[in-house]
This record gives C-alpha cells, sequence and structure tokens, in this order.
C-alpha cells in the first residue's frame, strides 16, 4: 500500500515533516481554487451584463420600429396629401426589413427562442401584409375598405404583436435576473467550497497524523506485545510482523523473532522424545479400526512381473472363502494364487490387478471361489492403486463375501424373467384369441351384411340388424382389450405424421352423426381460431380418444346436445399441448361416481352397466393414449347438468401444408383410376370357406368378379395360369396352411410381373407386429377382419372402379337433369347434389317411419340454420357465420348432401378469412345447394311413405 512505502520504512522525524507538507500542499490548492473561481464569477457578470443591454437595445428598436410603422399605416391611410400617402407607403416596406433584422439580431444572441421569434416573425409578416393592402386598397381608391383594413385587422395585430415583443422583452429580463441570482449563488458556493475545503484539509491533515501515530506506532508495539504473550503460552501459530521494516518498529520485530525460533527449537526437541510412543498408539488404533471395517483389509505391492507381497491382511480374511489370512501374510507368490479359483478366474484376478497397475484405475470385481454343498461362494475385490518408484504399484483393498448378495440378484434375474416370459405368454393368448374370436366374428358380421342386401320381412331384418350391432360391440370389445393389452405391456407405439385435424373430425364426426341423430341429439364441434389445421402426431389415436369420449356423451344423454372443442392450452419449444374437451347435456356424475372412473372393467355404478353395458375400458385407454402422447385426461361434471370429459396431447405444427382430397364426408367411394379395365377381377386367398363366402359376397355385390384361393401356392399358381392383367388386385390372407399370406407375397414380388400388383393383407391379427410383418413381406395395405364394408371399399378405392348397383330407392330419388351452375372463383370442384346410397345405409339403421321423423328433423334444423346464416351474412357476423357453416356442413353429409356440404366449408373458410365478397358469394352456393338438397331429402319423405316437410320461408 502507499502508507506503507512511505512511512513503514521511515524514521519518526521523517513521517512529522511529510504530514507538514501535506498542510502546505493543500492550504496552496485551497487559494489557487478559490481565485480561479472569483475570476470566472466576475466574466459571468460581464458576459450577462453586455449580453442583456444588447438584447434591450434591439427589443427596444423593434417596439419603436412597430409604433413608428402605425404612424406611418395611418399617414398612408388617413392623410389627404397623395404625396405624402406614397412616401409612407413606401416608408412601411422599409420598416418591415428593419423590424425583421431586429428579430434577426435577436435570435443570433439567443439561438434557444428561435421558436418563440420565428412565432413573431410569422406575426410580424401578417401584420406588414395587412398593411400593405391597406396601402393598396388606397391606390385604387378603396379608402374605406383600407381604413376598415386598419382598423378592423391591422390595429388588432399590432397591438398583439406589441404585447408579444413587450412579454418575449419581460421573459428575457426574467432570465436576466434568474442569471442574476445563479451567478450570485455561485459566488456564495465558491466561498463555501473555499470555507469547506480549508475545513477538510486540516481534517485530513490531523486525521492522517492520527492514523500515523496510531497505525505506525501504537497498533504495531500492541500487536508484538500480545505476540509476546502466546509465545510464553507456547502459542506458535500467528507469524511476527513488520520484521522487514527499517524503523523503530522494525527492531523491536526482529528481536521478537529470535526469541520465538529459540522457543520453538526446543519444543520441537521435546516432541520427538514422546512421537514414539504416539506411534505404538497409532498402531493399536488402525488394528481396532480395520476389525471394524466390514471385509478384510489388505495391503498389497504387486511388482511389474506379476508377483506379490502382502504386507497387511486384517484377521476377517481368515472368515472369507480362499486362503485364509496366515497364508497371505508376507508371503510372495503370483498374484491369481491368493484365490482359490479355477484357472479360468485367475486369469481374470492377473488382468484385473495388471491393468490397474498401468492404469492406476480402482479395482472391482467379483471372483467365484468356493463351490462347497450350500452352493457357490463369491468374493468382491475393492482396491485402489498407488505407483511405486519401480515400476510396481502398492493396491490398498478390502475383501467382501457378496455370495448373498449374488444370489439374491440371481432370483430377481429369474423373477423378471418369468415375469416377462408371463407377459409373452399373455400377449401371445391374446393374439391367438383375437384371432380366433375374429374369425367367426368375420363370418357374422359379413354374412349380415350379405343377408341385409337381400329382400327380409320386417322381423327378419330386425333380427339380423340386432346381430349385425351386437357383432359390432363385440368387435368394439375385442379392440379395446387388445389396445389394453398393447398399453400395458408397453407394445403400443405411436405414430408421428402430418395431419389436417378438420379430416380427424369429420370422420369422427360421419362415424358418429347417424346415432345421435337417431337419439335427437345435436352434435356441434368448436375449434379455436389459434388451432392450426395442420399438426404433426398420431391422428388415430386422437381420433380414438374422440370417438371414446363422444359414444359415451351419445350413450349417457337422452336430449340435448353433444359439444366437441378443441383449443391449444400452450405452445412452447417442444410444441404445441392440444386440448380437447366432449361436453354433454346428459345425467352428470357425482363425486363417487367421478373418482371411480378411468380404472379397467370399471364403470360409475353397476346399474349403468347393467343399463348401458360396456367394459369400461373406453375411458382407461384414452387417458393412456394422452399420457402416451404427453398429455393427460379427466372429467368434470355436475349431476343432472351433463358431463365435461377433456384430455391434452402434445402435438406440433406440420412443416407445410399438406394436400386436402376435396371428397371426405358421405360413405367410402371408390377412386375412378382411368387406366383400369372396365371388367374387373380380385382375386380372395383364405383357407376358411366361410371368409371366403363373405370376401366373395361383398365384392359380387359391387359387381366385382371375385375367384378364391385356399393358400398362397393356390393363388400364386392361379395368378400364372390367368392371363397378364386378369386380377385388377388380391385379398391375401397372412395365417393359412401349404403357404401362408407372408411367403406367398414374398413370392410374388420376386417375380416382375406381379411386383406392381396390389396386394392387401387380411388377417385376424391385428397386433402391430403384424401389421408390421405384413408391410414388410410386400402387402400394398392392410385390412383387419372381421371384414366392414365400408372399410373394404375404402381401401379397395386406389384400385377399384365402382360399380355399386342402384337400388330401387337409389333409382326413383335421382333428380332430373338440372343446368350445371358456374363455379364459382376458386371454388373447388363440385360434386353431385345428392347421393342416395347415404340414405340406403340409413335404412339399414332405421325402420321407414323413424328414418321420416329423423329426416323431418333434420330438415327443419337446417332450415333453421340456414335462416341464421343469412342473417348473419346481412351483419357481416363472421364469426356466427363461421360458426353456423361449420355446424351445418358437419351435419349435412350424414344425409348425402354433398354440394352442401363442400359449399358450407367453403362458406366456412370464407368467413374465417373474413372476406365480404367470398362470403357474400358463398351464400348465394350455399342457399342454392341447400334448396336443391332439401327438394331431394322431401322426395325421399314421399318415397317412405309420408309427407313431406313443408318448407320454412326464409327470415330476413
Amino acid at each position: 500500500m502507499i502508507s506503507e512505502r512511505l512511512f513503514h520504512h521511515r524514521p519518526l522525524a521523517t513521517k512529522i515533516a511529510l504530514l507538514v507538507a501535506l498542510m502546505g500542499a493543500i492550504s496552496l490548492a485551497v487559494m489557487g481554487y478559490a481565485l480561479n473561481s472569483m475570476l470566472s464569477v466576475d466574466q459571468n457578470y460581464r458576459s450577462l451584463i453586455e449580453s442583456e443591454m444588447r438584447l434591450a437595445t434591439h427589443l427596444g428598436d423593434a417596439a419603436a420600429t412597430l409604433s413608428e410603422t402605425r404612424r406611418t399605416v395611418h399617414t398612408a391611410v388617413f392623410d389627404q396629401d397623395a404625396t405624402r400617402r406614397q412616401s409612407a407607403a413606401h416608408q412601411v416596406r422599409t420598416m418591415q426589413r428593419a423590424f425583421m433584422a431586429q428579430l434577426d439580431a435577436v435570435t443570433q444572441m439567443q439561438p434557444a427562442s428561435a421558436s418563440d421569434i420565428g412565432l413573431l416573425a410569422a406575426k410580424a409578416s401578417a401584420l406588414f401584409n395587412e398593411a400593405t393592402q391597406a396601402t393598396e386598397a388606397v391606390d385604387i381608391h378603396s379608402e374605406g375598405q383600407a381604413q376598415r383594413i386598419v382598423r378592423e385587422r391591422f390595429e388588432p395585430a399590432l397591438r398583439a404583436l406589441s404585447d408579444d415583443v413587450g412579454a418575449l422583452r419581460q421573459r428575457y429580463m426574467n432570465r436576466f435576473e434568474a442569471s442574476v441570482a445563479s451567478t450570485n449563488a455561485a459566488t456564495d458556493r465558491t466561498l463555501w467550497t473555499t470555507t469547506l475545503a480549508v475545513t477538510l484539509g486540516l481534517a485530513m491533515v490531523i486525521a492522517l497524523s492520527a492514523y500515523v501515530a496510531v497505525s505506525q506506532i501504537s497498533r504495531p508495539v500492541a500487536h508484538l506485545t500480545r505476540i509476546m504473550e502466546r509465545l510464553t503460552a507456547r502459542d506458535y501459530a500467528e507469524a511476527i510482523p513488520g520484521t522487514q521494516r527499517r524503523d523503530e518498529v522494525g527492531t523491536m520485530a526482529r528481536a521478537l523473532q529470535v526469541f520465538k525460533d529459540s522457543m520453538q527449537r526446543a519444543d520441537q526437541l521435546a516432541a520427538e522424545v514422546v512421537a514414539s510412543a504416539e506411534a505404538r498408539r497409532l498402531s493399536e488404533q488402525l488394528v481396532d479400526l480395520t476389525g471394524a471395517i466390514p471385509g478384510a483389509v489388505f495391503q498389497m505391492q504387486l511388482r511389474t512381473d506379476g508377483w506379490c507381497q502382502f504386507l497387511f491382511v486384517s484377521d476377517k480374511a481368515a472368515h472369507l472363502p480362499g486362503v485364509p489370512a496366515k497364508a497371505l501374510r508376507r508371503t510372495e507368490g503370483p498374484i491369481e494364487e491368493a484365490y482359490g479359483a479355477n484357472d479360468a478366474l485367475k486369469t481374470c484376478v492377473r488382468e484385473a490387478f495388471t491393468t490397474s497397475m498401468h492404469t492406476l484405475g480402482p479395482v472391482d470385481f467379483d471372483v467365484q471361489v468356493d463351490d462347497g454343498p450350500d452352493g457357490p461362494r463369491w468374493l468382491r475385490t475393492l482396491a485402489t492403486a498407488r505407483p511405486l518408484p519401480d515400476g510396481g504399484a502398492m493396491f490398498n483393498g478390502v475383501w467382501l463375501d457378496v455370495t448373498d448378495r449374488k444370489r439374491e440378484a440371481q432370483a430377481l434375474r429369474e423373477a423378471k424373467d418369468t415375469a416377462e416370459q408371463a407377459a409373452s405368454d399373455r400377449a401371445q393368448f391374446l393374439a391367438v384369441m383375437s384371432h380366433e374370436i375374429r374369425t367367426p366374428l368375420n363370418a357374422i358380421l359379413g354374412l349380415s351384411q350379405l343377408a341385409l342386401k337381400e329382400p327380409l320381412n320386417t322381423a327378419q331384418q330386425e333380427r339380423v340388424e340386432q346381430m349385425q350391432r351386437s357383432s359390432k360391440h363385440l368387435l368394439g370389445i375385442v379392440n379395446d382389450i387388445l389396445d389394453f393389452s398393447k398399453m400395458d405391456g408397453g407394445h403400443l407405439q405411436l405414430e408421428k405424421r402430418a395431419f389436417a385435424l378438420q379430416h380427424v373430425l369429420s370422420d369422427v364426426m360421419d362415424m358418429l352423426a347417424p346415432k345421435a341423430l337417431r337419439k335427437g341429439l345435436a352434435l356441434q364441434v368448436h375449434i379455436d381460431d389459434e388451432v392450426p389445421d395442420h399438426l404433426m402426431g398420431d391422428p388415430q389415436r386422437i381420433a380414438q380418444i374422440l370417438i371414446n369420449y363422444v359414444q359415451n356423451a351419445i350413450k349417457f344423454t337422452a336430449k340435448g346436445e353433444v359439444v366437441v372443442a378443441l383449443r391449444i392450452d400452450s405452445e412452447d419449444a417442444q410444441g404445441l399441448v392440444l386440448h380437447g374437451e366432449v361436453r354433454d347435456t346428459g345425467m352428470g356424475l357425482t363425486e363417487s361416481q367421478m373418482a371411480q372412473l378411468f380404472q379397467p372393467f370399471h364403470q360409475s355404478d353397476t346399474s349403468i352397466t347393467r343399463r348401458f353395458g360396456g367394459t369400461g375400458l373406453g375411458l382407461v385407454i384414452s387417458r393412456q393414449l394422452a399420457e402416451l402422447m404427453e398429455g393427460s385426461a379427466g372429467v368434470h361434471s355436475t349431476p343432472g347438468e351433463g358431463s365435461t370429459f377433456w384430455f391434452t396431447a402434445r402435438v406440433q405444427r406440420a412443416p407445410e401444408p399438406l394436400a386436402m382430397p376435396t371428397d371426405e364426408s358421405g360413405p367410402p367411394q371408390l377412386a375412378l383410376v382411368p387406366s383400369i379395365p372396365l371388367v374387373q377381377r380380385v382375386l380372395v386367398v383364405d383357407d376358411n370357406p366361410l371368409n371366403l363366402q363373405v370376401a366373395c359376397g361383398l365384392l359380387a355385390y359391387a359387381g366385382i368378379t371375385a375367384d378364391s384361393a385356399a393358400d398362397g401356392a393356390q393363388a400364386m399358381e392361379q395368378l400364372a395360369n390367368a392371363p397378364p392383367d386378369t386380377y385388377t388386385a388380391v385379398l391375401m390372407d397372412m395365417q393359412m396352411p401349404v403357404m401362408d399370406g407372408l411367403s406367398a407375397t414374398r413370392a410374388l414380388r420376386a417375380l416382375p410381373q406381379w411386383r406392381d400388383l396390389p396386394i392387401v393383407a387380411m388377417t385376424a391379427n391385428a397386433t402391430h407386429a403384424d401389421i408390421e410383418a405384413a408391410y414388410a413381406a410386400g402387402v400394398n395395405a392392410y385390412l383387419a377382419k372381421p371384414l366392414l364394408e365400408d372399410v373394404l371399399w375404402r381401401t379397395l378405392a386406389p384400385w377399384l372402379q365402382p360399380a355399386h348397383p342402384t337400388s330401387p330407392i337409389a333409382a326413383k330419388a335421382q333428380p332430373s337433369p338440372a343446368p350445371t351452375p358456374q363455379p364459382l372463383p376458386n371454388a373447388p370442384l363440385q360434386r353431385a347434389p345428392f347421393d342416395a346410397r347415404i340414405l340406403e345405409e340409413l335404412l339399414v339403421l332405421f325402420d321407414p317411419p323413424s328414418l321420416r321423423t329423423l329426416l323431418a328433423h333434420f330438415i327443419r334444423n337446417c332450415e333453421r340454420r340456414m335462416s341464421v346464416i343469412q342473417s348473419a351474412v346481412h351483419r357481416e357476423d363472421w364469426a356466427t357465420t363461421y360458426r353456423e357453416a361449420h355446424a351445418l356442413g358437419g351435419s349435412v353429409g350424414s344425409f348425402g348432401l354433398l354440394r352442401l356440404n363442400d359449399v358450407a366449408q367453403a362458406l366456412e373458410n370464407a368467413a374465417r378469412a373474413r372476406e365480404p365478397q367470398a362470403v357474400v358469394q358463398q351464400y348465394q352456393a350455399l342457399t342454392a345447394a341447400a334448396e336443391e338438397g332439401l327438394m331431394q331429402l322431401r322426395a325421399m319423405q314421399t318415397l317412405l311413405g309420408g309427407p313431406p316437410t313443408p318448407g320454412e320461408p326464409p327470415r330476413s
């Protein structure tokens, strides 16, 4: 430090002289500061007075010029002498220039007031313009007008300008007074600062003197005194400071250091006398500690040639399996001989210690050293290595008997293997049971579908329909049990692909809308604007959760509505958290009932189970699916008011928009491929005669010729014997005798002529492994048994041309040819306005009176929504237009109004984009499509034996 450099090595007289010199320097600095400050204040006074005088002069001249201008203008207007008037008019322009020059001079002196002076200049220009107008009016012999200008405009402007000049002069005067006050304050501050500096200087010199007295003399001496007292008590921990100083304190410190060194040497001699006795005591303590450690402690020196010598082995080694402790002490030999193990294990022991000797890494290994009547015994070695100068190593370690631990680990492995085998057996059992249950289900469902296509009396049709519904219910139970088994065993794998959320919801609504309409329930969908149209995730599992929720809502709701709502809960770097919920107006749930939900094979109570049926697995599967998608699931409910079942799932935004198909509503439609021949033939390969009968019957009903084969070998033989391009596709069962479907598919793909033949796998095994194996063999698509007609057509759609026969009802309901309307700009390709085949499917679910009632309810609901949309479009209420168009489009497809569905979606998109012109155009198209579609439905009511529902006039 500076103080140390200045004072530590200087005598006391020198330190006093330095303090006196510092006092003189402070006095000179204060005097110089005071003189400089007073000269600055005097200069400011002189500059301020000079500036104020010049400003006063310029502003006074400006005021005089204004006064003179008034007199001159009066002369130019009111004087009778023409010569004096002309002279006065010329003087007005001269005075204007003089006034502006005075303002410019003021601006140069006060740049900060440029804006205020600019306003004065503008007013002066206006004033002199008035004066000029007055003189010009005199020149054109309009003395009356000139006098009015002077009295009404010039005089008020002159007074205002004079007031402004006076106000500006007053502001400058106030500013001058403030500057004088500020300068006086600066003078006072200078005097006070000088006084304070002198005072602080004196205080600093006094403080520095006190510091020198305390830190350089009093405190060091007191510190040395305390050290001396500690030395008398044999305390040598504190070092003696100041031995390097060259003043009086340094002399005292060096003398004390000599005294301390002498005392330390004397104490060291006394300590060496006690050292040997302490060493003996520590040796005894070490033996006690090693005896307390679990296991046997050893110290061993290992040479580079692999020989070792045990320097220490605790007595516990005698109780461990292997060589006794007495045989190890102070003996030399190969390290592996210390372990009673076979030759293979001895090699491992030698390699472990040799590697540690070279790498100095820890030793940690287990070795089997004995195999007695109680089974094998295991010894664990833990040691650390320390290098020795000769290249060897000193090992300090411990031996532990880990026999019990090994036996426990072996028992755990055996239990784990048993559990895994049980899980594998259960999965195999479920796969076999699934196959065995799906095979008769395929026959029941397939034959019931074929039976419903034949003429039946009412009782027969009701029995077959009940059989079909029961079979589908059993199929749902089988699927739920398989899904639950997959998730319980951790075998369910999620997809991650781009999908359109609107398509997922459309599929769910198309599947469940007939059930809701049959009970008279309104099924609605609400999607927040923040939800992206395209996402990345598993659309099948999201749809599965929604289907479970909506089915339960429809099942437990007697009247009212079921609403599906989707929104975004949050968004972060990992993606979006999609929140979905299904609200109903059903019976609701109590707290105890909600606590029992989401448990396997459990519903809210036994009475509901008896009344509504079900396994109780749907909610369990929904929650587990949500958790697999990094979300959750739950329920909120109030008894008597309804329930809200919700779930969350993590998804991502799709990187780019997806290509959307133009047809999503109604039953599956077969794609029209121009290259497919008109006469089509499909080969069905299955070893079960009932399965062949079902598949061939469904194909035959569609107008497709179907050939059959009992195994893969027969299929290959029929394909080889048939002319090229005979078969449009092959439906291939996977499990068959002679040659199974996988082997047949691989064999066909190996032949060039069958490499592109569409092959659809068809099996009762619906596990993920079975599906992956089928695709790996080369199939183009996959059909799970039992075969459902709509799934069959949707799967075969890319390769078949539709050939469904037209029923009598469909034939009667076909509309007469109508002019084709011109498409709207940017509108999608228009489909047929009405598809009677969808109503044919409804006739499978409803008898004619029930379907008539259902159609009447739908027509009234559709007309009500059209009225609401009309009113919303006229009010430009885009939110209501979007919501109602979305609701309308979600229901009309279930009744075959395909064109109305397309136009409703187009109106929904236009309302979401808030484009008025597009909304009006789409609304006009919606009105035409609704009139045309509802006309077809009323005709269908007449064909069903009832009067058509009267039309409702539109509301404005």
